[in-house]
């Protein structure tokens, strides 16, 4: 699992584990033939055929994340390539080829040719690609590959011992030593005491425990891909070309998908083995024509999507009666596109190049219902997605020194999707209909049944991009190069009742420059800036509205018929309300805005809290401003030694965004030096730098009250601790203003690097040939937080003993740090035994140790109401030893 997917962390870690024994394997097929043939003056071998084992000393799905090599133990190694063997003064044309990798393992390769030069060509190609996610999961589930999970019949709702003698649901239960462990009381009698479970509270804990904990086995996650093509190529004559192919890919397997259910009463998370069965046919066609001053191409392409897997069920592991719950998979779907592209040469220095195309994506798989989804006015979604773009690029050179360019580009994704008002409650639970929203004249949508009552929203985006460029030769081997870009992009919702995007135009203007150097003629040089401002004329942070549709229809209790919209326009509010503390509110404003808080629930009949922070802004459609720089230095220091040096610059600012991503910045430097003495020896050595640095800035706000005491606790405990970030002294005082509580702010400001060193050499003598690779990476994320939160003190309470403190701030600390250490070790030997025959023998080191917190929360006794995983970093290391034997014929 990688728990943080964007960082540098995980990308290093990741390139260097796949790189290190992919190389291994496909390395002990390739360079053989060229040994022979350097010591063999006859004609060139029409193949080769080699086959040996190999052994893994660990099994490691990490390790053999995408190679095959995933098993410990032996292997079997085999490959081929065998060819015609014509050659280019040949008087056939007909040539033939085969060629097949990897040929006993998990991922293998098989390519086939035939046709004659200059007339036909047909290609056959197969791929399996196996993926290895995880060889640690483990569920208590069994019918792990179906489309159904269920319980054991043995299988007993964890709990933990909780106040008033009662036992709450928990997954922390599992562990007894948490669920038995004593509590502190809330119980008047005995308020915020230590208290000890009894023993039917105990009983019950570890009754679920015993039953529970060995029901959980391993199960492997990992997906295989087979993929074919299967092509063809006519030449009909000098000027007419004739291109189809098809291809078919199948994928099945098992992946983790996190699931939440509220039918028990509370948010319940399940990771869940999902079946995967799914096959993916493309289909494309071109008809292609060149003249002497012009070509033209036109074209088709198909993707055809079929899902095999329409839903997976499982029971809730929190319901006594173990309800089953269902969740629908990705829906099939096609797509069908027609594209044309033509060029004309106006002369040999001004060339005119122009593209269009045609498409239209369809999705129309029936929904998956229950008794929850209770109005479902369509059985699917009938899909429609409309895609027309248009390209078209000017090239000249109008004097000797100058090339100029002109590039337009048009990209139109029409989502024509009709919108549908859905209802359904919230991940399963019980269905309730909201009273504001009777049926009526004032209700022209219908009553509403359900907590949500939700639109579909059919995102539409268009995109304009203009550019131009032009790069003169200023001085003898000096060139300067500049440009200038435009993109502005549209975005809406067509038939939507409200503007539904959050920018609902985007323009970002690029200035380019580069100067390129070369004083002698082994040193040369580049530097490359580019500045980017992208500015939204109209931010809106009303978009939410688009998908609650009844924000626009007046609740039954409003005051002259008032929607939540109507109320919000006239106040000139978003759904955050007035930026105010505590008052006591009536009519409207209470209904509303009550005691100056967000936009109730009820009032636009959907469950989930829709308030955007005034400020917040989405980083992909905010004002920003982008410096870039790129540089490159290239030195050959003689014929045998050659460095190269390279520093890249990035930062990114967000002015208008108060909240959100606020910059980001960062750099990468490497240094590569090759050393080759003789033809027979090189050496070469390089080091890789990287550093991201991101700023967020959010807030936690919580509603206004006017509490002046917590549980019902004693009249003076009313103090605060803790809380230096604001001014207030007393309870009520955090209460009343809680939605502008300056200790609600918070930071977070995150950083990625990775250092990279990387050895290599060959050498080659009259039968041998040695290679070695070595490369070793640690990588470290961090994220530095502040602000924090309010924790009501728990032992505060009628019978409670004394205390002046109601409620403590926890401020927030740093999130332990990610780290990632790689390394990869890689030694080759080919020995050429006789004429025709070679022996090679291979070796791979592949190490990696990982920290992540984030594996804690998939442990036993980690969180309450989700299951447990078991899963576990990736710490391995792996010997892998191959032998194979090569004949060349």
């Amino acid at each position: 699992m990688h728990t943080q997917t964007n960082t540098v962390t995980a990308r290093t870690s990741v390139a260097v584990a796949r790189a290190a024994a992919l190389a291994l394997v496909l390395a002990t097929y390739a360079g053989l033939p060229a040994i022979a043939a350097a010591q063999d003056p006859t004609p060139k071998p029409k193949g080769t055929v080699d086959v040996g084992v190999g052994d893994v000393t660990q099994g490691s799905f990490k390790a053999g994340e995408f190679n095959g090599l995933q098993k410990k133990g032996a292997l079997a190694l085999a490959g081929l390539d065998i060819r015609d063997g014509a050659t280019y003064v040949s008087a056939s044309a007909f040539r033939w080829h085969i060629r097949g990798t990897d040929l006993a393992l998990a991922r293998r390769n098989v390519f086939a040719q035939v046709g004659v030069q200059g007339a036909y060509r047909f290609r056959f190609s197969y791929d399996g690609i196996q993926r290895n996610r995880s060889d640690s999961y483990q569920t208590p589930y069994d019918g792990a590959g179906s489309t159904t999970l269920t319980l054991p019949s043995t299988w007993l709702v964890p709990t933990v011992a909780g106040s008033n003698g009662t036992n709450p649901v928990s997954a922390r239960g599992l562990v007894p030593a948490i669920g038995d462990a004593p509590y502190i009381s809330t119980v008047a009698a005995n308020n915020g005491a230590l208290v000890t479970p009894t023993s039917a509270q105990m009983a019950l804990v570890n009754a679920a425990a015993l039953a529970d904990v060995p029901l959980f086995h391993n199960v492997n996650l990992a997906t295989t891909r087979n993929r074919y093509d299967a092509s063809v190529n006519v030449v009909m004559s000098p000027q007419w070309t004739f291109d189809a192919s098809f291809k078919p890919e199948h994928k099945d397997g098992l992946r983790p998908m996190g699931t939440v259910t509220r039918n028990v009463g509370g948010d319940i998370s399940t990771v869940i083995p999902v079946k995967v069965d799914s096959n993916n046919n493309q289909v494309s066609a071109g008809l292609a024509f060149k003249g002497k001053r012009s070509f033209a191409q036109a074209g088709y392409y198909g993707s055809f999507y079929k899902n095999n897997v329409n839903a997976m069920s499982w029971q809730n592991w929190a319901a006594p009666l173990k309800t089953t719950n269902t969740i629908s998979s990705e829906p099939s779907n096609d797509f069908n596109q027609f594209s044309a592209t033509a060029g004309f040469n106006f002369t040999p220095t001004t060339k005119l190049i122009a593209s269009g195309s045609y498409g239209r994506a369809t999705q129309n798989d029936a929904f998956l219902t229950s008794t929850t989804t209770l109005v479902v006015p369509v059985s699917s979604l009938n899909g429609l997605v409309v895609s027309t773009a248009f390209n078209a690029k000017l090239t000249a050179r109008p004097a000797p020194k100058l090339n100029v360019s002109a590039a337009y580009k048009y990209d139109n994704r029409d989502n024509r999707t009709a919108i549908h008002i859905f209802q359904y409650a919230d991940a399963e639970e019980a269905a309730a209909a909201n009273a504001n929203f009777p049926a009526g004249l004032n209700n022209p949508l219908g009553v509403v049944l359900a907590q949500n009552a939700n639109a579909n929203r059919p995102y539409s985006k268009k995109a304009k991009v203009f550019n131009v460029d032009a790069d003169f030769a200023m001085a003898r081997k000096q060139w300067l190069k500049a440009g200038y870009d435009f993109e502005g992009i549209d975005r809406s919702c067509p038939g939507a009742w409200i503007d539904c995007a959050d920018a609902p135009v985007t323009h970002e203007h690029t200035l380019r420059a580069e100067w390129r150097v070369s004083p002698a003629s082994a040193v040369s040089a580049r530097v490359n800036y580019a500045y980017s401002m992208r500015r939204v004329p109209n931010y809106n942070e009303n978009a939410f509205l688009a998908i609650v549709p009844y924000a626009n229809v007046c609740p039954a209790t409003s005051v002259g018929c008032v929607s939540a919209l109507a109320f919000m326009t006239q106040n000139g509010w978003t759904g955050y309300g007035p930026s105010l503390g505590y008052a006591a509110t009536t009519g409207n404003m209470n209904l509303f805005f009550p005691s100056n808080n967000v936009l109730t629930n009820a009032t636009y009949a959907n469950n989930n809290r829709i308030s955007e922070l005034p400020g917040m802004r989405r980083y992909y459609v905010s004002d920003r401003n982008r410096d870039k720089v790129r540089t490159l230095l290239t030195w050959q220091a003689s014929d045998q030694v050659t460095f190269q040096a390279r520093v890249d610059l990035s930062k990114d600012t967000y002015p208008g965004a108060a909240y959100g991503l606020q910059d980001a910045k960062g750099w990468m430097g490497d240094l590569d030096g090759t050393y080759a003495p003789t033809d027979a020896l090189s050496l070469n050595v390089f080091y890789t730098y990287e550093n991201q640095r991101s700023n967020t800035a959010g807030n936690t706000y919580t509603a206004n009250s006017n509490a002046s005491t917590i549980n019902n606790g004693q009249p003076g405990v009313v103090g605060l601790s803790g809380n230096s970030c604001d001014t207030y002294t007393t309870l009520q005082q955090r209460n009343n203003n809680n939605k502008l509580d300056p200790c609600l702010n918070w930071s977070a400001s995150m950083l990625d690097k990775a250092n990279t060193v990387g050895f290599g050499f060959t050498h080659k003598a009259e039968h041998l040939e040695l290679t070695g690779n070595l490369l070793v990476s640690r990588a470290r994320w961090d994220n530095n937080v502040s602000g924090g939160n309010w924790a009501n003190n728990i032992k505060n309470g009628p019978g409670a003993a004394p205390t002046t403190i109601a409620a403590y701030f926890i401020a927030a600390t740093p999130l332990p740090t990610v780290i990632t250490n790689s390394a990869d070790l890689r030694l080759n030997a080919r020995y050429l035994l006789a004429h025709g025959q070679s022996l090679r023998l291979a070796y791979a080191f592949l190490q990696m140790s990982s920290s992540d917190f984030a594996y804690e929360g998939m442990q036993f006794g980690s969180l309450s109401g989700q299951l447990p995983t078991n899963e576990q970093p990736f710490n391995y290391k792996v010997h892998v030893i191959g032998v194979s034997y090569v004949v060349s014929f």
